[in-house]
This record gives C-alpha cells, sequence and structure tokens, in this order.
C-alpha cells in the first residue's frame, strides 16, 4: 500500500471513531492510529487543524457557536425553545414510543420524531460554516426524517433509532453542503466566462472603434452566440461594448 493510500486509511479509521463518539477523539486514540504524532508536533498539529476542520474536537467537543453568525445563533434560540414547548419524553417514554414505532404505530413515530429533534440541532451544528445557513441544514433533515418514518419498521431494535436517524442527518446535510459547492463552483465558472466575454468585447470594440454586434463577438472571440447571451442576460445587458440597441432593431 502506498504512503498516501495509507494515510487515507488512517485517516478514514479516525472519521469512523469520531461518528461513534459524537465527534470527539481522545489523544491516545489519535496516537495508537498516528503513533507518529508522539514525537512529530508539527504532524500532530496538522491532525489537530484538520480534525477542526471537520468539526471534531480532541478529548471535548469542539465549540460549534463559532461556526454560526449571529442570526443563526437567533435562529437555534427561538428554535430549541419552540421545541422545548412541546415537551420532553421520559427514558421509559421514549423506549416504549419507538418500540411502539418500530412495530409500525405511525402516531409513535411522529411523537418519536418529535422527541428526536432536539438532537438534529447539534448535528447541524457540527455542519455550520459550511456555505448552507443553519436553518437550512435543519430544514432539509426534518423532511428527510419525516420521509423516513415509514422505514422504522425494518429496524432490529428500538436502540437503533438513534443511529438511524443521526446518519440521515448527517448525510442530507453533507449532500446540501455538497450541492452548494457545486452551484458555487459553476457560479465562479459563468463569472470567469462573463469577465472573458467582456474583455473579448471591449478588446473587439476598441480594434473596430464602436460597439460590436453579439454575431461579430462570436465569430471573432469564438465564444457561441448562446454563451454571449446568457453572459448579457446575467449581468442585465451590462456589457457596455455589446452593442444590444443594434441587435433590437
Amino acid at each position: 500500500m502506498s504512503e498516501q493510500s495509507e494515510f487515507i486509511k488512517r485517516i478514514g479509521e479516525l472519521m469512523e471513531l469520531a461518528a461513534d463518539q459524537e465527534n470527539v477523539i481522545f489523544e491516545d486514540q489519535l496516537e495508537s492510529i498516528f503513533p507518529e504524532t508522539k514525537e512529530d508536533s508539527a504532524k500532530k498539529q496538522v491532525l489537530l487543524d484538520y480534525l477542526k476542520e471537520k468539526r471534531i474536537g480532541l478529548n471535548e467537543k469542539v465549540d460549534t457557536d463559532e461556526f454560526m453568525n449571529d442570526d443563526e445563533k437567533k435562529y437555534l434560540d427561538f428554535y430549541i425553545e419552540d421545541l422545548k414547548g412541546a415537551g420532553e419524553l421520559t427514558p421509559g417514554e421514549r423506549e416504549v414510543f419507538r418500540k411502539r414505532a418500530i412495530s409500525g404505530d405511525m402516531e409513535a413515530a411522529n411523537v418519536v420524531l418529535q422527541d428526536y429533534l432536539i438532537n438534529v440541532v447539534d448535528i447541524a451544528k457540527l455542519y455550520a460554516g459550511q456555505g448552507v445557513m443553519i436553518e437550512d441544514l435543519i430544514g432539509e433533515a426534518n423532511i428527510a426524517l419525516v420521509m423516513a418514518l415509514p422505514n422504522l419498521p425494518a429496524l432490529g431494535d428500538h436502540e437503533e433509532v438513534d443511529g438511524y436517524f443521526g446518519k440521515i442527518c448527517m448525510d442530507t446535510m453533507q449532500d446540501l453542503i455538497a450541492a452548494r459547492i457545486d452551484e458555487l463552483n459553476e457560479d465562479e465558472k459563468m463569472l470567469k466566462k462573463v469577465n472573458a466575454i467582456s474583455k473579448a468585447a471591449s478588446d473587439l470594440s476598441n480594434l473596430l472603434g464602436r460597439k460590436v454586434t453579439i454575431d461579430e463577438l462570436a465569430m471573432e472571440s469564438g465564444f457561441s452566440k448562446a454563451a454571449i447571451e446568457k453572459a448579457l442576460k446575467l449581468t442585465n445587458n451590462k456589457i457596455e461594448d455589446i452593442d444590444i440597441e443594434g441587435e433590437n432593431q
């Protein structure tokens, strides 16, 4: 196995441990998987920085509040108060309702879901500051949990509910963040193309001594007519070296 593959494998082990321990890794576990960190403080710091980026704490949970803005904190304050208003099940009640939910009782399943929602908040905090507002993370996860309720009877035991719901929340939030990153990447690509089209229009305009038409720009720049029209639409026809009025005559 290559050095890189071995490193990725060990990182995977670390992530699995953290997932089982509420996003906490203990120092002895870190040193067991990465023995070199005992002597090499620089390597240890690199790993600690990586863990922090992943919202994983060493020996204790990371303070996720630092990743949220003021609006998100206010939203959570109100949201948590609403959840508290709905009441909380005792451990005994929780077990009873979960057993009923697994047996196919949908009314009990809804009680189980309502009781779990406070945990969605804690999970969402782990993904704060990654491009998606925390209320959107919570909202999407809650929808995913509602959709999953009919599948509760497939669980073998009521004690599996937390793990099942937690995985749904984490998968949903990770997918939402990944989709947002894809959107941002597409936006960045489009912005670069708009800038390139604007520069090409400026260069051709300077050469001709007048504004240029879309057809002229497409012919001379290599950009398709559709790409130029899209760039104009995105800028609300603000690429000043393209003769929009002439196109509309």
